[in-house]
């Protein structure tokens, strides 16, 4: 099965992640890191986009970001374009920057942007850096913590207006925010499908009203993948179709229904109200097998 489309809307809110080819270093010196910094101030101005946060790191970037119109794509390959033909002539080298298709998770802004900027700018400690967060260069950290000058390519103010209505107070409890997570070892992000940050909700409300594959022109194209990962399932463990959608409890049946479910979600893009139709059970209960599966099956890559 081939790679999912980007879900893109405009007003739509991604965690996005590059990674340099074969694990290599994406910037070899700080000119490289102003390039990249410069070349996505160019392009926040050219495609109006909201950077929310940024860290710069030597074989990985992790960014947050919103477009205003349904382009994630066109700017993220004109972009990661851009940088590959500055780095290679900077150091005479050729052929590709980044690490493969870059990741972009959409993210349910009202309830995630905060910890998705906490999460962001504690990458230097999950990477081991004894330097502290706040005073990393080359993160947007400084841009939340410092009271008095605002750093114009970073959009931190839709972040610290939920701490406070006081500038100063905002920069005060977002560092406080950083230096309690860095405590705690981190923060941890609600996923699923490879696709969201944020809960079952948000991503079954994304699909009902602008999931990539269009209810009325693909329903057979998620119908028939639907059924050939059922076939496949079936098949590998040996069970008939009619036991694996009656009502038995049995260990074994219940993890090999739990698999298809999970997948034919995950993979088909079938809904929960289809799937409960489909598996004979209420859109409750495939709601919370869906939820169980997704947080042991996928974890954010650091």
């Amino acid at each position: 099965m081939g790679r999912p489309n980007r879900i893109q809307f405009p007003g739509a809110c991604y965690y996005i992640r590059l990674g340099g080819n074969n694990r290599q270093s994406i910037f070899l010196s700080n000119q490289d890191r102003r390039a990249f910094l410069q070349l996505l101030r160019a392009y926040k101005e050219r495609f109006g986009l909201k950077v929310y946060a940024y860290c710069l790191m030597e074989s990985s970037v992790d960014l947050v970001l919103e477009t205003s119109q349904p382009n994630l794509s066109k700017v993220m390959q004109g972009f990661n374009t851009a940088y590959t033909k500055h780095f290679n002539l900077e150091h005479g080298a050729i052929g590709h920057v980044f690490q493969g298709r870059y990741k972009a998770l959409l993210v349910d802004k009202e309830k995630c942007l905060l910890d998705l900027t906490g999460y962001v700018h504690l990458t230097p400690v999950r990477e081991g850096l004894r330097e502290k967060p706040w005073r990393y260069l080359w993160s947007s950290c400084a841009a939340f913590v410092e009271a008095e000058e605002r750093e114009p390519l970073v959009d931190s103010e839709a972040v610290l207006v939920r701490l406070a209505k006081n500038r100063l107070k905002q920069s005060v409890l977002y560092l406080k925010f950083i230096k309690e997570r860095a405590k705690q070892g981190g923060i941890s992000l609600p996923s699923h499908a490879s696709l969201f940050i944020g809960d079952l909700e948000f991503a079954e409300s994304v699909r009902k009203t602008v999931g990539d594959l269009p209810p009325a022109a693909d329903a057979p194209v998620a119908a028939a993948a639907a059924k050939a990962i059922l076939a496949d399932v079936l098949q590998r463990h040996r069970v008939d179709e009619e036991r694996l959608l009656g009502r038995g409890q049995w260990r074994k049946l219940t993890a090999i229904r739990r698999e298809a479910i999970y997948r034919i979600w995950r993979e088909a893009k079938v809904g929960v109200t289809e799937l409960a139709r489909m598996f004979n059970r209420t859109p409750s209960a495939i709601s919370q097998l869906i939820r169980a599966a997704d947080e042991k099956a996928y974890k954010i890559n650091k």
